[in-house]
């Protein structure tokens, strides 16, 4: 016979950030995209950079030059959209947490205007770092321990009563794992505008790429152009950044040379 289980504090978390992802008309639009030089520029580099990291930066530098993906969907006292100010990207973290593993969610600002190695230097500290001693994720421990009435209550003070806060506690923008061993996802549920879905392998350096959106804030079309305009930061602007990361020695030379002489 079967018996009943509680949800464990990760499950708690995820339901609470599904239940509000399940509110927003969300679409999804995909496509593979070959990152040609940024794939060898990557094995190259010390330190090694995370696509992860790569693509966030790409994307937070796109969305600072986007309007409607600093935009969110607010619903009190009437529906209409507020404009951020800055760009957060929240970064979902798989980790193991009392023999559980479990999702966390870590927030970086303005990835746009940090060093690939910085960004890659806190994201290595939010894998490998004991969790209790991430404030990020301790918060969102004790927080999911909080009795249901009073989680629901803090997630509508954030999202419809106190826009300022939104971005500090739940970002701007969001990026995740869009795939595994060969299994893609269509879309990503959250409580964001936007979430770019990443392949965390991509084959010969051709990954795909999943967006989703809240279509009460961005149509398909400009959709289509940023997952479009994330990509072309990520071959021109991020490729220039990872070429000067790279050891000087012949190949790595001759790497640079070729970069510089597509750029």
């Amino acid at each position: 016979m079967g018996k009943r289980l509680a949800l464990s504090n990760g499950r708690r978390l995820v339901d609470d950030v599904i239940r509000i992802a399940n509110r927003i008309p969300a679409a999804g639009i995909s496509g593979d995209f070959d990152t040609g030089l940024v794939h060898q520029l990557r094995r190259l580099t010390r330190p090694k950079i995370s696509w992860n990291v790569l693509y966030m930066k790409a994307y937070a530098a796109v969305a600072a030059k986007t309007p409607a993906l600093q935009q969110s969907y607010m619903r009190f006292p009437w529906s209409h959209l507020y404009q951020h100010d800055r760009v957060v990207c929240l970064m979902t973290i798989g980790r193991e947490f009392e023999g559980e593993e479990r999702l966390f969610f870590a927030r970086f600002n303005d990835p746009q205007n940090q060093t690939l190695t910085a960004l890659q230097a806190r994201y290595d500290y939010l894998r490998r770092t004991p969790v209790m001693e991430i404030q990020q994720f301790r918060h969102q421990i004790n927080f999911a321990k909080a009795p249901r009435f009073l989680r629901r209550l803090a997630w509508w003070l954030m999202l419809d009563l106190w826009p300022e806060k939104r971005a500090s506690h739940m970002g701007t923008i969001g990026i995740s794992a869009s795939g595994y061993r060969g299994s893609y996802g269509n879309r990503h549920l959250g409580p964001l505008t936007s979430i770019l879905g990443i392949d965390p392998m991509p084959r010969d350096g051709v990954g795909r790429l999943v967006f989703t959106f809240d279509h009460r804030v961005l149509d398909g079309i400009p959709a289509a152009e940023s997952m479009h305009k994330i990509h072309q930061t990520l071959t021109t602007a991020i490729r220039e950044e990872l070429a000067e990361l790279v050891d000087a020695h012949p190949e790595t030379g001759v790497l640079k040379r070729t970069v510089r002489s597509v750029a």
